[in-house]
């Protein structure tokens, strides 16, 4: 009788044991459970006092439905991806952007009487600005310079001072040269400079100097001026059907092109081509690449072609513009 007691006993207190381990586990799993809770709502708790502190500022700029448009925008960003990131405190100022705390020249003063009926289609014009009595107000050398260039190739051509001063010159070949006399070598520098308006004026130009290449360059530009000849263009962007022409070395055989084609040349007629106002064309050059039989040949080439006025007469037919007789909606 009393081994099975032994065995009774044994099983309830082994069972009393698993029962109270069994509430241990309970009771930590479940304050675990309960702390855990406790940091989600305390953070949910921030996270919503951040919400609303951000909604209220942005309240202050945006509208209302702008506010929502914003909201559903920021739904989709992860907030933990900023979480680690650190932005530069460098100052960040675009180039692009106007500084209004400087007063401008010219912006600030126009004659403008009604800002609301401005015209942008004629020029503005400057007001005058009272010159504080004692200040003067100096030019540069170089406007003086090219000014009284300017004077005199306008004397020299006709042209207007002004629009001489506005033309665009590139000097596109710069070397120095020697010439082998009975006394040695004798070094030179030459120059060979392309102006242009962008609007179908184009001249060229060369220039020596034994001394500077500066005024090798300055009497290449004035030679230049001097040789201003029209080119005309096909819708002002292209040249007129195709062209064939020899110079010297040099092959060149140029085509027109459709809009958007841009310019698919050699670098030396590329840099003529934006000069004239050419803005589509193609080219290709055969036998000599020499800089200097290209650039001459090619305004030979463009001077030389025959407009659409003088192909009709040679050929005694009649110009029509298919597209705006077929594809026009003008009635005749």
């Amino acid at each position: 009788m009393f081994q099975p007691l032994r065995s009774s006993a044994l099983r309830a207190s082994l069972r009393v044991a698993h029962n109270s381990s069994s509430s241990r586990l309970f009771t930590t799993t479940s304050r675990l459970s309960n702390e855990a809770s406790k940091a989600v709502n305390e953070s949910s708790k921030e996270t919503s006092s951040e919400k609303d502190s951000h909604l209220q500022f942005l309240q202050n700029y945006y509208s209302e439905e702008l506010l929502e448009s914003i909201k559903l925008a920021e739904t989709f960003i992860d907030p933990t991806h900023f979480a680690n990131k650190k932005l530069p405190k460098t100052e960040f100022s675009p180039p692009y952007l106007d500084d209004f705390s400087k007063r401008d020249r010219f912006w600030d003063n126009l004659k403008i009487s009604d800002p609301s009926n401005v015209d942008f289609r004629y020029q503005l014009q400057q007001a005058k600005v009272d010159i504080p009595p004692g200040s003067i107000i100096e030019e540069k050398s170089s406007t003086r310079q090219n000014s009284v260039i300017a004077k005199g190739l306008s004397l020299l051509t006709g042209l207007d001072s002004q629009y001489i001063e506005r033309l665009t010159a590139k000097p596109l070949i710069m070397k120095r040269v020697s010439n082998q006399t009975a006394k040695g070598k004798i070094p030179t520098n030459y120059a060979l400079v392309v102006v242009g308006d962008k609007n179908g004026m184009v001249g060229i130009g060369e220039g020596k100097d034994r001394v500077e290449m500066s005024r090798a360059v300055a009497k290449a530009h004035w030679n230049a001026v001097k040789n201003l000849k029209f080119i005309p263009r096909y819708e002002d962007r292209t040249i007129i059907g195709t062209i064939e022409n020899r110079f010297h070395g040099s092959k060149i055989f140029l085509r027109s092109a459709p809009p958007g084609f841009g310019l698919r040349v050699n670098h030396y007629i590329f840099e003529i081509c934006e000069l004239i106002g050419i803005k589509d064309l193609s080219a290709k050059i055969y036998k000599s690449r020499n800089g200097m039989n290209v650039c001459k040949g090619f305004i030979e080439a463009l001077s030389n072609q025959q407009t659409l006025q003088e192909l009709s007469l040679n050929r005694g037919k009649k110009i029509v513009d298919l597209r705006k007789t077929y594809y026009s909606s003008e009635s005749n």
